[in-house]
């Protein structure tokens, strides 16, 4: 499958940062992990993020993101939802297919009709309903996660927009080989093991002094 230019138009509009889903609100658990000097710097918030996207919750979703083109968009959400590990994981993904679903309509993207739909299947079943390459949605899609967590480090460390972009560049690789991976996953592959990650989470909700929703 090829991308038309209408659908890569439509499909940069729908993972770039103007995109209303609100997720410059939420740090995935890294606002903690910055505050208690997890993560201090460029390499480390590098290492935190290739970690999320090849082991962790970042990888899940490009899974389930990937399994939208193939499978029943109901069944994935379910499972999508019972994955997050935390009360602010559940929020997150929630909130953001939530804020995703009504903004696509107006692209008249289909929706899929239930009360809570996470992100990863908000966003994979209106791209491929749209007939976006599931390839190209895939990069885009991690791309845009990445971008998140580094905007959050600009701020927040702050490591500086330099590092920043430093960051993102470094892990663009990471990026290719994991949409290349998640592009023919299953069900089967799901899993994760960023353990650090999931207790930031959850330690966030308890956090005395937050920026940011989760």
């Amino acid at each position: 499958m090829t991308t038309e230019p209408r659908q890569l138009l439509l499909l940069l509009t729908w993972m770039s940062p103007a995109f209303p889903t609100g997720a410059f609100a939420y740090s995935h658990g890294l606002e903690w992990a910055i505050d208690t000097g997890l993560v201090r710097d460029g390499d480390e918030l590098r290492a935190w993020i290739a970690d999320l996207i090849t082991r962790g919750s970042g990888w899940n979703d490009a899974v389930l993101f990937s399994r939208c083109w193939e499978e029943d968009a109901s069944s994935l959400n379910e499972l999508a939802l019972a994955l997050a590990t935390s009360r602010e994981r559940h929020l997150e993904t929630s909130q953001l297919g939530r804020a995703f679903r009504i903004a696509a309509g107006v692209f008249a993207a289909p929706a899929l009709d239930e009360d809570e739909i996470a992100y990863p299947i908000a966003a994979g079943s209106a791209c491929a309903a749209m007939g976006i390459d599931r390839r190209d949605a895939l990069l885009a899609y991690l791309q845009g996660f990445a971008a998140t967590l580094t905007s959050v480090a600009v701020r927040l460390v702050p490591i500086g927009q330099t590092a920043g972009l430093e960051v993102l560049r470094d892990l663009a690789p990471v990026i290719a080989r994991t949409a290349e991976r998640a592009a023919t996953a299953t069900r089967d592959d799901l899993g994760a093991i960023t353990i650090a990650a999931d207790i930031a989470a959850m330690k966030h909700e308890t956090q005395r002094s937050r920026v940011f929703r989760t």
